[in-house]
């Protein structure tokens, strides 16, 4: 686990999940979250986590937004995730499974014809199944942990695990496509475009909020590159990037004990009052009014409780 010495939200990789069973250390299953130790603090997973509710329920937060899961519920998790921490019921029972994106890597998926479905991901993690469904996620999970736990020849079991992980990841797509009516269809370049910059925003909107910087990253100009994303996502570039600030920025004031200064440090803002000026013109309110605000409404909460 990596903690962060100044207590922003943390960047969490796969080591907690060690006792799992699990392949090369890439690919992780288990069916009890109960033993995985999480910090208190907000938290942002390195690899992305298929998590099925078979019994019970549970509550959690990712970006700000509140979650009730309940049986047949298919929850994505994402690197670009900020989980805010969860509760589940003592009769909860669930499926998980991991794996690191290095590892995606070997799936021979082209992710680029997957950007509907990866920007769906994002916005809206959580499914609902239909028994069937369910039934075909609870015997793909099975293959792949009964393989995992009894591997014999690295060469061909790594391939039978990968041939089980490409079936689990298109029967969530092809549950995904049925639901949103998806066209399966060849991406085009600028929607290859908008999936490549709003994946280098995720990782460098702390340090880099100029579209000319990710333009050039792209090796397009920054004039090329707003209409491309106004076009395909109705957002403008610098809307995407913004975005990110201003939700890295609210988690930190309701979930952190960093003062105001230290969180205009952490998202690179030349000092605390040009970050004040950024929150306000965003949200309509100073970054200490969101804080206050937010502790009275979770005051409020907790007495109605």
């Amino acid at each position: 686990m990596k903690r962060s010495p100044k207590g922003e939200f943390q960047e969490l990789n796969y080591l907690p999940l060690a006792g799992k069973d699990n392949f090369d250390g890439e690919i992780f299953i288990f069916s009890d979250i109960r033993d995985i130790a999480l910090p208190n603090e907000p938290l942002k997973l390195d690899l992305p986590i298929f998590a099925l509710c078979v019994n019970g329920s549970a509550h959690i937060r990712i970006n700000l937004k509140e979650y009730d899961v309940k049986p047949n519920m298919l929850l994505t998790i994402l690197p670009d995730h900020i989980l805010q921490g969860y509760e589940i019921s003592d009769d909860f029972e669930g499926l998980f499974l991991g794996v690191t994106l290095k590892y995606t890597k070997e799936l021979s998926v082209d992710l680029h014809t997957l950007l509907p479905f990866v920007l769906d991901f994002k916005q809206t993690p959580l499914l609902t199944l239909t028994d069937a469904e369910v039934d075909m996620i609870k015997k793909i999970h099975r293959l792949v942990w009964e393989k995992i736990k009894d591997v014999e020849d690295k060469y061909y079991d790594k391939r039978i695990i990968n041939n089980l992980l490409q079936a689990l990841l298109f029967e969530v797509l092809n549950i995904y496509q049925k639901q949103n009516r998806y066209v399966p269809i060849q991406r085009s370049r600028n929607e290859t475009i908008l999936h490549d910059f709003i994946h280098l925003v995720e990782h460098d909107f702390k340090v880099n909020r100029s579209v000319a910087y990710y333009a050039e990253r792209l090796c397009i100009s920054a004039k090329y590159l707003s209409a491309v994303i106004k076009q395909i996502s109705g957002r403008t570039a610098s809307e995407w990037i913004e975005n990110y600030v201003i939700l890295a920025a609210k988690v930190m004031l309701e979930s952190s004990s960093l003062s105001i200064k230290e969180i205009s440090g952490e998202l690179n803002f030349a000092n605390q009052s040009f970050f004040g000026k950024f929150f306000k013109q965003h949200t309509g309110m100073s970054p200490n009014a969101y804080r206050m605000l937010n502790i009275k409404e979770s005051s409020a909460s907790k007495a109605s409780e």
